[in-house]
């Protein structure tokens, strides 16, 4: 059936990146739209991908459509879809069979791996376990921003859009090759708790964890002087004193107002520290306190 429509699921970001790319070059493909909120961001972009299909003439929902298309296409979709669908397509942001599950991208960031990449799968029962259709991967250097990496996922997912909307034109529908299920890992969900900042770890990981909570998320979470505050920057210190009685989170010196502060291994300056307020926390000016 080469005239089959494609109905999309869409949220967050990532979902708005694609949503860019599809009205711009496989808008005659698209049936439906259904968006959903992006909990735990800030800036969600739900009203833009809204506006962006219905300037185009394509109906926007929040349900499911009452007719659905031959295929569906979900992209930074976190709900289960059970309408029936020939096929439905999902963008995942690893490199499958590598993290299954939730938030692949953070906890690759977190792990310091050096390639991130996305995957193009058709879903079955199993989690993110369906027959994969392409993927596309990059290199990359640490530090480096969640915003950076989602970046290039977008990237990603644009020559993923391109290799899937040219099989759906050319065949009516997508086919991929099993995976190696032997070699699965899979990613845990992740909320607001996993967002504490664990200072006995090496600085390194800490800073890696900052950066992976940073924008579009609400930031690292600690405590300072009583107050909760939220790290978004940071980098590791050139200097490495020997401390006989090391305490991870205790601020060892604050240079220009910027602390440094100790971790199991290493230091780490923070650069970027806001209130509840989202005010600024920097300049610190009181050297005996400790990030808990």
């Amino acid at each position: 059936m080469k005239n089959a429509k494609v109905d999309l699921y869409l949220c967050g970001v990532k979902g708005y990146a694609a949503a860019q790319v599809i009205v711009n070059s496989y808008l005659k493909h698209i049936g439906s739209v259904v968006i959903a909120p992006d909990t735990g961001t800030v800036d969600d972009p739900i009203e833009k991908i809204s506006q962006l299909f219905e300037s185009n003439g394509v109906k926007v929902s929040s349900k499911d459509p009452a007719k659905v298309s031959e295929l569906a296409l979900a992209i930074g979709w976190k709900k289960l879809i059970n309408s029936s669908y020939q096929q439905v397509v999902v963008l995942h942001d690893s490199l499958l069979p590598k993290y299954r599950g939730w938030n692949p991208l953070l906890t690759a960031l977190i792990n310091g791996d050096s390639r991130i990449g996305s995957t193009a799968l058709i879903a079955t029962s199993d989690v993110d376990a369906g027959p994969i259709i392409a993927q596309e991967a990059k290199s990359i250097k640490y530090p480096i921003p969640l915003e950076n990496a989602m970046s290039i996922i977008n990237l990603l997912n644009e020559k993923l859009l391109k290799k899937i909307f040219s099989q759906v034109s050319s065949k009516g529908k997508v086919v991929g090759k099993p995976q190696n299920h032997k070699s699965a890992t899979y990613s845990l969900w992740r909320d607001e708790k996993d967002f504490d900042v664990d200072w006995n770890l090496p600085a390194e990981i800490v800073l890696r964890h900052i950066h992976a909570s940073s924008y579009p998320y609400v930031g690292a979470r600690s405590v300072l002087d009583g107050e909760e505050v939220r790290i978004f920057d940071g980098k590791i210190s050139k200097e490495n004193p020997r401390i006989v009685n090391r305490t991870p989170g205790k601020i060892w010196k604050i240079t220009n107002g910027v602390p440094v502060v100790v971790c199991g291994k290493g230091l780490i300056e923070l650069t970027k520290v806001s209130g509840n307020s989202g005010r600024s926390v920097l300049p610190v000016t009181k050297l005996r306190q400790r990030f808990e």
